[in-house]
């Protein structure tokens, strides 16, 4: 099965939806755990995004909606558990959404520390608990948010 595939022709024919098989999908996307994902949308994604940034008093409404921009085909990250080694994140610290970097390592003590690599080659070390998390949608992620997007269309 070649994702790849999969997922430029849905994007140009959601109807191909109905024939894919979802638990299947998902069986065979190797080694990956989406529960986070279930019977999710992009909407649904988005909308997540929207009221975290929302939830931070500092931030003003031009900035939300400038931040929202920003983290089109990211989704949030509510538990360490649900960061993927080897994927970009980007996250706020205080009002400031930084530039990111992909995730190299996760190291549990005192605290969690997530460790990544920025686009300038630098390793920067980020406390899990002092920061606001999003992570980039991979194309399988995608695939599979759009998948249920569809299978929401057709109960409705």
């Amino acid at each position: 099965m070649d994702i790849q595939e999969i997922f430029e022709n849905a994007k140009k024919d959601p109807s191909l939806f109905s024939s894919i098989d979802i638990d299947e999908l998902l069986d065979n996307i190797e080694n990956e755990t989406t529960e986070y994902l279930e019977n999710k949308t992009l909407g649904d994604i988005s909308k997540t995004i929207f009221d975290i940034l929302s939830e931070i008093p500092t931030l003003g409404k031009e900035t939300v909606e400038k931040y929202c921009e920003k983290l089109v085909g990211y989704r949030y990250v509510e538990k360490v558990c649900d960061i993927r080694q080897g994927i970009f994140i980007r996250w706020i610290r205080g009002n400031t959404l930084t530039t990111g970097g992909i995730v190299v390592n996760i190291k549990f003590g005192d605290n969690v520390q997530i460790v990544c690599k920025t686009v300038l080659g630098r390793f920067v070390s980020l406390r899990f608990d002092e920061c606001i998390i999003f992570q980039k949608l991979t194309m399988e992620e995608q695939l599979i948010l759009m998948s249920y997007d569809y299978l929401q269309k057709e109960d409705s």
